[in-house]
This record gives structure tokens, sequence and C-alpha cells, in this order.
């Protein structure tokens, strides 16, 4: 009798660690389709705008904030510039997914993106 019961713990502690874990891959595939959704964002801003000008990284800023409460951070050598017509510019979209029920697990997620200027 006591072992049938045991053996219902184990098996009930099982599978609430597998629904957790799967529940907590698909946050992580859900984390990683926003990021591009975001970087779709910036490269309409950057074709607008001829680069990640301070208009650009301003109305991608606040994308980011309403949208996605901030958790996106872009990184490029070419911030700040306007480049001209058929200038490709490269970059960066960092950002930090937390497991739900782990916390001590993280994984870092960038997602390299790169537009060209439409500004002539």
């Amino acid at each position: 009798m006591l072992e049938s019961s045991t053996m219902e713990m184990g098996k009930l502690y099982i599978s609430l660690f597998i629904i957790f874990s799967m529940v907590s891959l698909a946050l992580f595939f859900s984390e990683i389709n926003h990021a591009n959704d975001f970087k779709q964002y910036v490269n309409y801003q950057i074709e607008r705008n001829g680069g990640l000008t301070g208009e650009a990284l301003t109305k991608v800023d606040a994308y980011n904030q309403e949208h996605y409460g901030g958790k996106f951070n872009i990184q490029s050598a070419q911030k700040s510039q306007q480049l001209s017509f058929g200038k490709e510019i490269d970059y960066t979209i960092k950002t930090k997914h937390v497991f739900f029920f782990l916390p001590l697990l993280s994984k870092d997620i960038s997602v390299k993106g790169s537009a060209i200027s439409q500004i002539r």
C-alpha cells in the first residue's frame, strides 16, 4: 500500500515538472516571436529615417515601452547616424528570458537584424 502511494506522488511531481517545462518552453518561444516582431518595427523605422537616428530611436523606445514594457535593448555601432540611400545598418536586439518556475535559469536572447536606408 505504501509503495503505490509513493509511486503516485512521484508520478504527480514528474507530471507537474513536465507540464511546467512545456509551459515555460512555450513562453520562451513566444519571447523569440516578440523579438522578431520588434525587429520588423525597427527595420521600418530605420528605412523611414535613414538609420538609427535620434528620431528613429525615440519612436522605437516609445514602441518598446508601450507594447513590450521596455524589455528589449538595441545595440549598434551605427547609432545616431543618418546614412545615405542604400547604406546598410546592422544592429542587434537583446533581451533576457527568465524561466518562470526556475528563477535561477535565464537565457539571453539576441536577434541580429539589418535594414537599408531609404532616405534620399
